[in-house]
């Protein structure tokens, strides 16, 4: 029979006793982690959701520009007409698929749009009009008024202008391509009418402006020979 120690016995269930008696205190005195601090420091959304700094910072930008405009509200709605016509094409081209109540909507708002850059905006803006006049006899013939002194115009005007003129055909000529290639031939009809009117606008203002710089040209050689010859005596 072999023999234990009492010694180790009594240590073995002293100790065993004294862990036991020790665990409830250990446990009940160590404090429960807080983990709303941890959940706190994770951002939600930061790289999907726009802040609302973001868009002050953006609203805040098209201010900063608006304001060196010499005509700020002609500005707007020249960009404003457009901007209307992309909502609805691409609510009701790829959001509701709603095909008649797209092709009204985006013919009126394409048409304000033309009206308002050939008759408002280029005269305001650039200092420049053009129409095309219809003789008795069936010709036409473009008629061009410009500014007699385009340097007293706005930067910012101008380049609104320009910039808006030269991208809006060039967006609709995109989008026109991309629907012949897909055979959606009934988006096609209001992709044409939308280019037709941009590109209209294009061909009239650049007719105009080419004008307007040989009349420029042509008054300064006048000058210029009207000032030889009076410094000669003639």
């Amino acid at each position: 029979k072999p023999f234990w120690p009492k010694a180790s016995q009594g240590d073995t269930s002293g100790g065993l006793n004294s862990a036991s008696m020790a665990a409830p205190n250990t446990v009940s005195m160590a404090p429960v982690p807080q983990g709303p601090s941890a959940v706190q420091m994770a951002p939600v959304g930061h790289s999907t959701l726009p802040t609302a700094e973001q868009e002050d910072s953006s609203s805040l930008r098209i201010a900063s520009v608006l304001k060196t405009a010499a005509h700020p509200m002609t500005c707007v709605f020249h960009v404003a007409f457009k901007a209307l016509v992309i909502l609805f094409y691409i609510n009701g081209r790829y959001i509701m698929g709603s095909y008649v109540t797209t092709f009204i909507l985006a013919t009126i708002f394409a048409a304000l749009d033309f009206w308002t850059v050939k008759n408002v905006s280029g005269r305001l803006l650039v200092g420049l009009r053009w129409w095309n006049h219809v003789r008795d006899d069936g010709s036409s013939e473009w008629i061009f008024e410009s500014h007699p002194d385009e340097g007293n115009l706005n930067a910012t005007d101008r380049h609104v202008f320009w910039s808006f003129l030269y991208v809006w055909p060039l967006f609709w000529a995109i989008v026109l391509f991309m629907n012949i290639l897909n055979f959606s031939f009934d988006w096609v009809l209001l992709n044409t009418m939308i280019f037709v009117f941009a590109g209209a606008n294009l061909a009239g203002y650049w007719k105009c402006s080419k004008d307007a710089k040989k009349r420029a040209r042509d008054w300064v050689e006048t000058q210029s020979m009207r000032a030889v010859a009076g410094a000669m005596g003639f």
